[in-house]
């Protein structure tokens, strides 16, 4: 769940609490639920909707730096080429690509877990994998 929150929206405090939220509201509302077996896509759902909430929340507000240069705590952590390329992606097209090859996901299971058809997900898993390549062979291509 953690993951999913991450690739929508790269903000670890935000993150957190989009997990944390969709917990208590599952835990709220547990007894809606009249398959079990659905209760992966169903949580997953909630996590979804609780992200997206999050992004029109940060999109309403304003933020400007106090300071024009502050000095991060820890250095940042180089990442592979490639999760520097899927992180670049919108949160969408990340989203699909996390759950499939970080979490393991079917995409039937994505499409019942993010509530859209599943050509959707085809369709945004395909758009992802060409931005990659082309954003991949290009920083091979400059390397050489």
């Amino acid at each position: 769940m953690y993951r999913v929150s991450m690739s929508y929206l790269d903000n670890v405090e935000d993150a957190a609490d989009a997990v944390q939220d969709t917990l208590a509201k599952a835990w709220e509302k547990r007894n809606i639920l009249s398959r079990p077996e659905q209760f992966k896509p169903w949580v997953m759902r909630i996590l979804v909707n609780q992200c997206k909430d999050v992004l029109r929340k940060r999109r309403r507000r304003s933020f400007y730096p106090l300071e024009e240069n502050t000095a991060s705590i820890d250095p940042p952590v180089p990442q592979p080429p490639v999760m520097e390329a899927i992180n670049a992606l919108n949160p969408e097209l990340r989203a699909v690509m996390v759950l499939h090859y970080v979490d393991g996901y079917a995409v039937q299971e994505i499409a019942s877990s993010l509530g859209v058809p599943l050509g959707t997900v085809k369709t945004r898993m395909r758009s992802a994998r060409k931005r990659l390549k082309q954003t991949l062979l290009v920083e091979w291509e400059d390397e050489e």
